[in-house]
């Protein structure tokens, strides 16, 4: 497919290396000479400097034949600009646009009536938020996404060293309740993955992968040795537009939720704002203030101001003093691979989540979401069998998969199947399956079906 990327910076980056990455043909079109100059020499893409909402300058770059218009610049009223201008050159053309300060929804204009124009508006701050609001539900696992409307949850969790299952073999997992309805389908050693086998072993410091029902959550807590408390109380550092749609989250959850903002003045806009949530002027690396407000007590600590290095060190003094988790908004690339290594347990990019989304919308028949195995060069699909497929009624452990794909879950009616080699996929099944990027055209070759994903 042919994109369109109007803006040069985190996002619009993120989403080129991944596009590019998939055989895709980038465009990518920004107005100042000196980020386009900074791209990477590795990044293939096309390049053009001018003003994306110029009719000239985005049918230059290919807006007549593009499949998708991504509009991600720092200016709400370019991405907007640039999506309308691009419904009238190219109305088949898919339209996204990254909207932060601009409220478009309003009594005058219908959602039908924005739908004409944008295929998707994304708020990276929102996107943050919606994801971090997500891992409250299992506090301490460091991914949680839902797969087949919610059906099925894969977990990603640490493995402390007294877990119970330390060094038994995984195929010994089905013997013991807490694997019962869990199939673990990746394990991060180090910096490798690792593509578990029967006879693979779990390791204190592993970060495991699984698939299993919501309602069994807890089993994966338990296999990693961990307990899954119900969070109940949460401590958000910075006022900005994040932290504030954080705490009316929480505080719709019924949470108790204090907010540490270091201006006065915004402490009291805020108060009259979020009647629930206890407002603290001062700064979240104070020590003597955390412990005043009883961190220890605190099961998540979460500092989204809009310095990065603020966050991440406020996240670790948070965690030291006891609070059961730390969260850190990180939006600077080069910090991300650095931050969980140190301590902080979940690190969110809100430029990263916006790239996120959309990517989730570009492969929406395909993907399910991206998450950091795909760092690694994996992630998943979920798809329905079809008659026309092959394998119809096939024990899986006859389907010969190679290393690299596993059926991960399946979902029949409104049973969900935790899949064994018996196993046998029906016509109109729905399937999670987890897929490294090496496998995609066997795996293709299985299905009798073209992959986006990693196309």
């Amino acid at each position: 497919m042919r994109f369109v990327i109007i803006g040069a910076g985190d996002v619009g980056i993120s989403l080129s290396q991944k596009l590019t990455v998939d055989q895709h043909d980038v465009v990518l079109v920004d107005s100042s000479e000196r980020k386009l100059a900074n791209i990477p020499g590795s990044l293939d893409v096309q390049t053009l400097i001018g003003n994306g909402c110029s009719p000239e300058i985005l049918i230059k770059a290919g807006l007549s034949t593009a499949d998708y218009v991504i509009a991600v610049a720092n200016i709400d009223e370019v991405n907007i600009s640039a999506c309308l201008i691009s419904k009238m050159i190219n109305p088949g053309a898919k339209r996204i646009a990254r909207v932060r300060k601009i409220n478009l929804v309003h009594s005058e204009i219908g959602e039908d009536r924005l739908k004409d124009f944008f295929d998707l508006i994304i708020n990276p701050e929102e996107a943050a938020a919606d994801y971090l609001l997500n891992l409250f539900s299992a506090p301490g696992c460091k991914e949680l996404i839902g797969f087949a409307n919610g059906k099925i949850q894969m977990v990603g969790i640490g493995v402390s060293s007294n877990a119970p299952v330390i060094n038994t073999r995984l195929d010994q997992l089905k013997k013991l309740e807490i694997g019962e309805s869990t199939l673990i389908i990746g394990i991060v050693r180090g910096h490798k993955l690792i593509i578990p086998r029967g006879q693979d072993r779990l390791r204190p410091g592993d970060i495991i992968y699984a698939l299993t029902k919501p309602e069994r959550v807890d089993t994966i807590f338990k296999l990693a040795g961990k307990a899954l408390h119900k969070s109940e109380r949460a401590m958000i550092w910075g006022g900005s537009g994040l932290g504030k749609s954080l705490a009316v989250g929480l505080e719709n959850e019924g949470m108790s939720v204090k907010m540490i903002v270091s201006d006065q003045g915004m402490a009291q806009s805020l108060a009259d704002q979020l009647r629930k949530t206890l407002i603290l002027t001062g700064d979240g690396k104070d020590h003597n203030l955390l412990q005043e407000e009883n961190i220890q007590e605190i099961d998540a600590f979460i500092a989204v101001t809009n310095d990065d290095e603020d966050n991440i060190l406020s996240s670790l003094l948070a965690k030291r003093l006891g609070a059961r988790m730390s969260m850190a908004l990180v939006n600077k690339a080069s910090y991300l691979p650095l931050v969980s290594a140190i301590g902080v347990d979940v690190v969110v990019s809100s430029r990263l989540a916006a790239a996120t989304a959309i990517l989730q919308h570009v492969h929406s028949e395909t993907i399910i979401a991206e998450f950091p195995l795909r760092n690694f060069g994996a992630g998943f699909i979920e798809i329905d069998i079809t008659d026309e497929m092959p394998f119809i009624d096939t024990p899986i452990s006859e389907l010969r998969f190679p290393n690299g794909i596993i059926i991960g879950a399946v979902v029949r009616d409104e049973e969900v199947i935790i899949p064994y080699g018996e196993t046998r996929l029906q016509p109109g099944d729905r399937v999670v399956i987890f897929v490294r990027r090496t496998a995609v055209k066997k795996l293709e070759s299985i299905l009798n079906l073209k992959l986006d994903f990693f196309t």
